[in-house]
């Protein structure tokens, strides 16, 4: 049973951009969407750096564990080198004003 609300793929939407998953309908491929979620996870790292760093203190004495905390003091380091925690606090100073 069709739907009275989906479009066939030659008739065009009432807005004029296909939304009816047709062929025509915009989507986003799977080389975009992982370049997004990839931005997303280096600012979410950048934002947590000091804490990134304090994960890596803590974890047991394995092999690689040397390596785990180089890596972290070296991400740390280079968000610190360009300013990452000066605007990651000015931000939660901004977000915690408006809570008061």
């Amino acid at each position: 049973m069709r739907q009275p609300w989906l479009h066939t793929a030659d008739t065009p939407a009432p807005s004029g951009v296909p939304d009816d998953f047709s062929p025509r309908s915009a989507t986003r491929t799977a080389g975009g969407a992982a370049v997004a979620v990839g931005i997303a996870l280096v600012v979410m790292a950048a934002g947590r750096s000091p804490e990134i760093l304090d994960a890596a203190y803590g974890l047991p004495v394995v092999a690689g564990t040397e390596t785990i905390i180089a890596a972290a003091e070296a991400w740390d380091g280079a968000m610190q080198a360009i300013g990452v925690p000066g605007v990651v606090e000015a931000v939660r100073r901004v977000l915690s004003a408006g809570r008061a």
